[in-house]
């Protein structure tokens, strides 16, 4: 929902207006930083006027809040999509390659996370909502991890997942802030050897390479 107690609107003419708002303001925080980012300059990139914008947001900050929604949605909809209706049609390290190969594009191809990951200065505008999507992911690897190594009891698997996803959710800072594309390569393979390497100790064998 917007900030500020504003309800989302129902019509489909002032959903289109919302969209084309939040997606504006995702290009100018991503383009601009938060700092040199400008409601008017919003407006004028959505193509409304700045009295529309201040229907839907009170205040730079609100619209920003949203943005960081969006970017969330997004990363909850891609860690589903990436594994799939049958998570287990794969080895567990081959599963761990695809999420953490799609996550990069997905930060690559995304503008609503690019704003985010420029804003880091902002992150207890949306800090709670963020720990809350990584708990659930975190639960929702458990419940894999479960699969992977019947034998680890409940509250390990919580363990060990939670230290999964904060890992990979911290290396995908360091690899969009890498201007070096060949070296982010490096660091995305290194990462997968190094979760692979932790991950042996919990799961059952990987099937023998032919």
């Amino acid at each position: 929902m917007p900030d500020g107690g504003r309800r989302r609107p129902t019509q489909v003419r002032s959903q289109r207006r919302l969209e084309a708002i939040v997606s504006a303001a995702a290009e100018s925080f991503a383009r601009f930083g938060f700092a040199d980012t400008t409601m008017e300059g919003i407006a004028a990139r959505a193509g409304t006027s700045i009295g529309s914008l201040y229907q839907f947001f009170p205040n730079k900050q609100a619209v920003f809040r949203e943005v960081a929604q969006r970017c969330l949605g997004e990363a909850r909809l891609g860690f589903a999509s990436l594994l799939g209706a049958d998570p287990f049609a794969d080895p567990w390290d081959r599963t761990l390659s695809r999420v953490i190969d799609g996550f990069r594009r997905l930060h690559a191809g995304s503008v609503a996370m690019q704003a985010v990951w420029r804003n880091l200065e902002l992150y207890g505008e949306y800090a709670e909502d963020d720990q809350a999507l990584l708990r659930e992911l975190a639960d929702a690897t458990a419940a894999l991890l479960h699969v992977w190594g019947p034998h680890l009891v409940a509250d390990r698997c919580r363990v060990v997942a939670t230290m999964l996803v904060n890992t990979v959710a911290t290396m995908m800072l360091v690899l969009v802030r890498e201007g070096d594309a060949a070296r982010a390569d490096a660091l995305a393979d290194e990462t997968k050897r190094m979760l692979r390497c932790y991950l042996s100790g919990y799961l059952d064998p990987l099937p023998a390479t032919p």
